[in-house]
Order: structure tokens, then sequence, then C-alpha cells
């Protein structure tokens, strides 16, 4: 999502590694650690990345946004500079850096791999997004790189990885399809071996995949399994854009014209079997163990998303004239204000508590706790983004509307938001998906281990 410059002087210190202030000093601008309140979460290394990766975007981001949305993409030499930098190593794997990956790759600020923990991820997310523009670019590497990180063969991964980390190749994640969304069970995209063995033939078509055009491989949920053989029955694949009889085109969208949203057509496309991810009928636990940092990943968006449109508009009332006097003395003004702020607060500590709470459970329990929990948040925050922007286009009148001047990141954002509330996972789905999770837990907890299903 591109979202313009901000209009009002940046306040941005000489800081040292410190609590004291960083940042914006206005209302809710900021995260409370951010302006020198105590905080449990945050060490010196998650200060030394919060300057560094804000000197990023306020270096090679800030003010080119417009000139990339008129583009119609972001240049690959910025690409290649985010690689260069050590941007694409902690997006490609979120919350741990493997050991192993120490010293191959840089990582921005300079940490260690050994430090990098899921407070790093969300700092890297949260300042990366005040660029707008240059998130959505990193879309297909955040969900596509996983399933190879996690599950390929160490001579796949040997291959493909070094390609995506150095930025020289770009990668995706392509599960949605036109007739199965978040009924990931039912996709029926094929996968059929070859009678020697060598090879799948793939035949099918994925939609709505982020990053589709400018990707050279595809991380690709296929059926391998029989018709109706459900999530049993999926499998992964990793498909070189680059082979024949693959089509992809263009969709147009109304938010996110970075993100190079694509629908591929596989037609007889001729896969050879070294390609494959894990196992054959793995696929359905590799797309889970996915969703849950891809859904935090969506919160940490839309919280920042939010404390741009109160930067904003708390900046215009303290100056806006009207009836006499500064729009922030009228009480109305001052009680969305506080309406909107109170959900952002709620939402940066709901968050930190999930990020905490991954950091000390394994990749196993993480996923099976707090998968329901991950869908909730995602909600949630898509929700608060929602209520935050439009309250804020309220409160800035007509210039909430108009894609330059005060009121610009706002217009965007009210504009973009839906792109962090649909993808992921619908609304209704992943409240169900909540109270599922939550039951199953109960009923486990009651009976020493054993579930039902709902």
């Amino acid at each position: 999502m591109a979202v313009p410059t901000s209009t009002h002087e940046s306040l941005i210190g000489d800081e040292a590694m410190s609590n004291e202030q960083f940042g914006s000093k206005l209302p809710w601008a900021e995260p409370s650690w951010y302006t020198g309140r105590p905080s449990p979460y945050y060490k010196d290394s998650h200060r030394q990345l919060r300057k560094a990766v804000r000197k990023w975007v306020e270096d090679n981001v800030i003010g080119r946004s417009e000139e990339w949305e008129a583009a119609g993409e972001v240049p690959k030499a910025v690409y290649l500079k985010c690689a260069e930098d050590g941007l694409l190593l902690p997006i490609a794997t979120g919350r741990k850096i493997p050991a192993e990956w120490a010293g191959k790759y840089p990582i921005v600020g300079g940490i260690k791999p050994e430090e990098w923990d899921g407070f790093h991820d969300f700092v890297l997310w949260d300042e990366l997004y005040r660029g707008g523009a240059i998130s959505s670019i990193f879309v297909g590497l955040t969900v596509g790189a996983p399933p190879i990180r996690q599950f390929a063969s160490p001579t796949l991964q040997s291959k493909i990885l070094p390609e995506i980390l150095s930025g020289q190749k770009r990668i995706s994640l392509a599960i949605t399809e036109p007739n199965a969304g978040s009924d990931v069970r039912n996709l029926t995209t094929t996968a059929e071996k070859t009678p020697d063995g060598k090879h799948y033939i793939v035949n099918g078509e994925k939609k709505w995949i982020t990053n589709g055009m400018f990707s050279d491989y595809f991380s690709t949920a296929v059926r391998t399994g029989a018709p109706g053989s459900g999530a049993a029955g999926l499998s992964f694949l990793l498909i070189d854009r680059h082979l024949p009889r693959i089509k992809c085109r263009k969709i147009e969208i109304g938010a996110g014209k970075l993100s190079s949203t694509t629908y591929i057509t596989f037609e007889d496309v001729k896969v050879p079997v070294e390609m494959l991810i894990g196992e054959e009928g793995g696929g359905f636990k590799f797309i889970m163990s996915n969703f849950n940092h891809e859904r935090l990943w969506i919160a940490f968006q839309a919280l920042r998303g939010a404390r741009i449109c109160l930067e904003d508009a708390f900046g215009w009332v303290q100056k806006r004239e009207v009836f006499g006097g500064k729009l922030i003395e009228q009480p109305v003004v001052r009680h969305k204000l506080g309406l909107c702020g109170k959900k952002v607060d709620a939402l940066q500590a709901w968050v930190e508590q999930i990020v905490y709470e991954l950091d000390h459970l394994s990749e196993k329990d993480g996923n099976r706790l707090l998968g329901g929990t991950t869908a909730l948040l995602k909600v949630e925050a898509g929700m608060v983004a929602k209520y935050v922007a439009d309250e804020c286009v309220k409160i800035m009148g007509g210039l909430g509307l108009t894609k330059s001047g005060q009121g610009s990141r706002i217009e965007a954002i009210s504009r973009s938001v839906i792109a962090l509330i649909v993808p992921g996972g619908s609304e209704d789905v992943m409240i169900d998906l909540g109270v599922r999770e939550a039951l199953k837990l109960s009923r486990q907890r009651e009976g020493g281990g054993r579930s039902s299903r709902l």
C-alpha cells in the first residue's frame, strides 16, 4: 500500500541507545516505549534496529512512493539495495534467523542472528510500513520463503535460498484459487506424476497472488491426492515461473498497486519431482504453519497504519481554526481521537502479548496453541485500522479525501486498508476459527488431551 510522505516535520532525534524519546511527539503516533516509558519486551538491540530501519526508510523511501506508484513498480535496483542493506534475510525468516546463516547475509542494524527475536520482527515491519509503498514488494518473500526454509530438502534450499536472499530472484506464495480462498482444503490445482516418476504435471489456476508478476518462483499448493481427498491430498511444489505453459497476467486492484497481484494459469506444466517441498500429502500442514506469522505480520502493518492516521490528524486539529478556536478544542473531536487512541493502545498490547508467547513456544506449540488467537488478532487489527482511518478522514474533512497535501497519508490508508482486511483469511472465517480453536483447547484441557472436531 502506497502511503505518501508525511507533510509535517519529522521529529527524529539523534538518539542514543536509551529509553529517550524517539520519533514523533504527537499522541499515539508512536508506541509507548518510543516515548521513554518502560517496557519488558525491548532491549538495546531493538532500539538499534528501530533507529536503523527508520533511517533506511527516510533515506530510501520517503518522497519516492508517489513516483513508484505512478510507474506501477518499485525499481529492481531498490530491491537489490534491500538485500545489500540487510532487509531480505530477516523478512524471509520472521522471528528467528537460523544460526547457519550467520555471516552469510547482512542483517539491517547489525543485529546478531542469535539476538533476533519476534520483537525485532515487529520493529522491522512497524518501521518499514511508515514507507508504505516499499512494504508491498516484500509480501511474496514473507509468505513464499518460509515453506522452503522450513520444509524443503537441503538440496533445494541450497539452490534456491541464496538466489532469493541475495535479491537476484523473487518468490511468492500461490495458494488461493478462483473458487478456493479461505477454504484451502478444497484446492483443485492438480499435480499428477508422470509414469516414469520424474515429473509432476500441473494443471489449474491461482488468483490474487501477491507479487506474482515479478516473481521467479511460486511456492504452490497443489493436489497430489485424488479428487475429494481434502487436506490429506495437498502438497507443495516450488514451480519455476519461467517453465513453458505458465501464463501470468496482472490483476488491477483498487489498493496496493505496487503489489503486482497476479492471475496464474498452469496448463500441463512439467515440474521435476525434486521441486517437491517436504513430503507428499504434507501441504496442508505447511499452509497452516505459515498462517500464524502472516496474520501477525498483517496486524503489525495495520497497527502502524492506524498510528500514521492519528499522527496526521493530531497535527491538523492543533492548527485548524474553526468557530473561533482550534479544532482540538471541540469536545466531540477529542472524543473521536480518544476512542481511536484507546483502540490502538489495546491492539499494541495484544500484539506484544502474542509476539512474546510465540517467542517462548516451540514452532509446533505456537501453531497448536495460538492459531485461533492470531486469527482473531488479524481480524481485530483490520477493524481497528479501518475504524481509525475512517474517523480521521471525518476529522480532516475534505483534506482526508485528497491524494496530496496534509491529508494524503490518511486518504491513502483509508483507501487501502481493505488490503489488510481481506488477505490472510476473511473476517467471518477467522472469527469462527478463533472460537473453534478456543473450544478445542478447552476440551483438551478438560479431557486430558482429547478433543473432538467441530
